[in-house]
C-alpha cells in the first residue's frame, strides 16, 4: 500500500466576523505584491468585491480585476483568467466567491507556474507546485478554500472534469460569516446540503480512518443543528459562524479522505440535466445512502443517529439503510429544497447515464464496487423513488 498521510492542512486561515478586513494583512504578510482579484458579476452587485478592492485601496496595493467567472466555469474562462493575470503582471490571485470562483481562481493560479491549458491537466498529467492563492469564500457549501481538487466544465462536451489540485491549493483564506449572511434561504439551503454530503462522503469513503472520522461526524452534526436555523434566519450569525467553519471543515476532508459515488453522480447530472451541485448531492444521498449500507452498516447508522434517527438494534442492513434514508429526506425536504420531479426528468434520461456514473473519477472510493447496474439503479431510485 502506498503512503498516505492521513490528516494535512498547509493554508492558514484568518476566522471571525469581520475577517475581510484582514485581506491587506494577508497580502503583505505573504509578501506579494499585486494580487489579480477573481470574482463574479454577483459578487460585484452585491458590494462584496468592492469591500476587498477597499480594503486594498487603502493600504496602497495595486491589483488587476477578472469578473467574467460563471457558473460550472468552462476551461476556456480559466485560459483566459490565466492570461490576463500573467498580461497585468500578477503575483498572487484572491479568490471571493463560491466554488465556480475559487475553482476557476485555482486553475488560474496553476497555470501562473505550469505550461499549457488547464484541461492539459485533466488527465493526470503532473502539475508543479504553484504558489499565491488567497481565498475569501462568499458561501458555506463546496469547501474548495481547502479541497485539493477543481471542477471545470470542458466547453467542447459540457462535462464536467474534476481535476486534482493539490499543487494549487490555497496558501491563505479568510473566513467572514458575514459574507454569507446574505445568502437567500433556498441558496443557504442547498449550499448547506452540500456540506452534509462532503461529510458523509468523506466518513464513508475508502480513505476515511481514525483521523477523518471525528471530524467529519462533527461537521454532519453542525449542519444538523445549525443550517435550519441558518436557513431560517440568515442574520443568525452564530449559525452562519458554525456553517462557514463546517463548510471550510469539509473541504478539508475532502483533500483528506475524498468523496465517493454520491459526488459521482451529482456532476454528471449537474452536468447533464442543469442541476445545482449542492442539490443534485442531496437528491443523490438517500439512494446512495441505501446502497452504502450493506457493506458498512455500523457507519450509515452512526450517520442515521446524526440525523436524528432511532434504532432498536436489531436491524439488518436493509433496513439501517431504509432508516437512514429516510431520516436524510426527512432532513433535507424541512428546508424547503424543490423536488426532484420539477426539473421534469424521466427514469429513463437518467438511468442513460450509468456508464458515465460508474465511470466517474470518485466511483473507484466507494467502499463497495459500483458497476454500471448499481449507477443505473441508483439513478432510477432518485429520479424515481422507492
Amino acid at each position: 500500500m502506498a503512503l498516505k498521510y492521513s490528516l494535512v492542512q498547509k493554508a492558514k486561515i484568518v476566522a471571525g466576523a469581520g475577517s475581510i478586513s484582514f485581506i491587506a494583512d494577508v497580502v503583505k504578510d505573504a509578501g506579494y505584491k499585486r494580487p489579480f482579484l477573481v470574482f463574479d458579476k454577483g459578487i460585484k452587485e452585491f458590494g462584496i468585491a468592492d469591500k476587498v478592492i477597499s480594503v486594498l485601496d487603502e493600504a496602497g496595493i495595486a491589483h488587476a480585476e477578472y469578473d467574467q467567472v460563471v457558473p460550472e466555469p468552462p476551461n476556456t474562462m480559466v485560459d483566459r483568467g490565466a492570461d490576463l493575470c500573467k498580461e497585468k503582471e500578477c503575483d498572487c490571485v484572491i479568490a471571493i466567491g463560491g466554488g465556480a470562483v475559487i475553482d476557476t481562481a485555482k486553475g488560474i493560479t496553476a497555470l501562473g507556474f505550469n505550461p499549457g491549458k488547464i484541461m492539459d491537466y485533466a488527465e493526470g498529467k503532473e502539475m508543479a507546485q504553484a504558489h499565491g492563492l488567497i481565498v475569501i469564500p462568499t458561501t458555506s457549501g463546496t469547501g474548495s478554500e481547502l479541497s485539493d481538487g477543481m471542477v471545470i466544465s470542458d466547453s467542447e462536451t459540457g462535462k464536467k472534469v474534476p481535476i486534482l489540485g493539490d499543487k494549487c491549493m490555497s496558501e491563505y483564506v479568510v473566513l467572514d460569516p458575514e459574507l454569507p449572511a446574505g445568502m437567500p434561504p433556498a441558496l443557504t439551503a442547498m449550499t448547506g446540503l452540500d456540506v452534509f454530503s462532503h461529510a458523509m462522503e468523506s466518513y464513508t469513503t475508502i480513505f476515511a480512518g481514525m483521523a477523518t472520522a471525528p471530524i467529519s461526524e462533527k461537521i454532519m452534526e453542525d449542519v444538523v443543528t445549525y443550517l435550519p436555523r441558518a436557513v431560517a434566519d440568515g442574520g443568525d450569525m452564530e449559525a452562519r459562524e458554525r456553517m462557514h467553519m463546517a463548510s471550510c471543515l469539509g473541504g478539508w476532508m475532502l483533500a483528506n479522505a475524498n468523496t465517493h459515488v454520491g459526488h459521482s453522480m451529482a456532476h454528471v447530472i449537474g452536468a447533464a440535466f442543469h442541476i445545482p451541485h449542492g442539490a443534485a448531492c442531496a437528491y443523490a444521498a438517500p439512494s446512495v445512502i441505501r446502497f452504502l449500507a450493506p457493506g458498512i452498516p455500523d457507519k450509515v447508522k452512526k450517520v442515521g443517529e446524526i440525523l436524528g434517527a432511532e434504532f432498536i438494534g436489531d436491524e439488518s442492513s436493509q433496513e439501517i439503510g431504509d432508516k437512514v434514508a429516510k431520516a436524510y429526506e426527512n432532513f433535507r425536504d424541512s428546508l424547503g429544497l424543490r423536488d426532484i420531479s420539477e426539473y421534469g426528468i424521466s427514469k429513463d434520461e437518467a438511468v442513460k447515464l450509468a456508464p458515465k456514473v460508474a465511470a466517474e473519477v470518485f466511483a473507484p472510493l466507494t467502499p463497495v464496487e459500483v458497476t454500471e447496474e448499481d449507477a443505473a439503479r441508483l439513478l432510477e431510485e432518485t429520479f424515481g423513488g422507492r
